[in-house]
């Protein structure tokens, strides 16, 4: 067997925390020692780093479309886009959604949470403070 495969072997155990899985990244170490393959190990780690990242990317904007999932039903997400951030109701839903906008996922920066934040608060006291009257 490979490295590499070696190193695909450990993939679905990869978050365990099972003897097995120590075993083998022990075995490995002490039998792939080259420079070459001390490389291999890092991109191997680096690769998994990247794949983590990514999925908890794609974790956050599920999160964030699931919380605006029913707000949006309620308020106009056009409304928002345009005197929040003087944006499109598109730019919203691909932030929303982590379309590829340039090829990346989109998403929304921390300054554009945190002006989200204050948007929806803004509507809901407005909201709140509502009452109709003859």
């Amino acid at each position: 067997m490979t490295l590499h495969e070696e190193l695909s072997a450990l993939i679905p155990m990869l978050g365990t925390d099972s003897p097995e899985f120590y075993d083998k990244v022990k075995s490995i170490a002490s039998r792939y020692n080259s420079d070459d393959d001390k490389k291999t190990i890092a991109d191997f780690i680096s690769g998994r780093m990247q794949d983590i990242d990514n999925r908890i990317d794609t974790l956050e904007e599920k999160t964030i479309r699931l919380q605006m999932q029913e707000v949006s039903d309620v308020i106009s997400l056009s409304y928002l886009a345009k005197h929040y951030f003087n944006k499109s109701r598109s730019w919203v839903y691909q932030r929303m959604n982590g379309n590829l906008v340039n090829g990346k996922p989109a998403r929304f920066t921390d300054e554009e949470l945190a002006t989200l934040n204050r948007a929806l608060k803004d509507i809901s006291e407005k909201l709140g403070s509502l009452s109709i009257s003859y």
